[in-house]
């Protein structure tokens, strides 16, 4: 597995910013975690003291059966999860994220952040 497909990243909005985000689900199987993810997910965001709205945002999806809740973490909370799981996937992840932020930072990685902040923002 490379490092350009650990865990899909993609952009969002959060308090009308563009940030990127990955889905906490796929951070959870990716880190191999004992824990199951709904318990893992709201010990982790109390824990740790993340903030919705701040640090990720919480989007329900329809399935066959009931809605599912699916958290749209910034890398920067991604982060903070893999480092605590003290595990080789764990930083495996964080220097991904790391690399995915450095890559945005580019020139022309940031003109869609820019689009989304002209279309958000006026």
């Amino acid at each position: 597995m490379t490092n350009s497909n650990l865990i899909p990243v993609f952009n969002g909005l959060i308090a009308n910013q563009p940030v990127q985000l990955c889905n906490a689900r796929e951070l959870h199987a990716f880190v191999e975690s004992k824990q199951d993810y709904s318990n893992w997910i709201k010990n982790r965001i109390t824990d740790y003291g993340f903030v919705q709205d701040e640090d990720y945002i919480i989007v329900t999806q329809r399935t066959n059966g009931r809605p599912r809740k699916e958290y749209h973490i910034t890398l920067d909370m991604g982060k903070e999860l893999a480092m605590v799981e003290r595990n080789e996937k764990g930083r495996q992840v964080r220097k991904y994220f790391i690399e995915c932020e450095r890559r945005a930072l580019q020139p022309q990685d940031n003109e869609l952040l820019q689009l989304l902040m002209r279309i958000y923002c006026y």
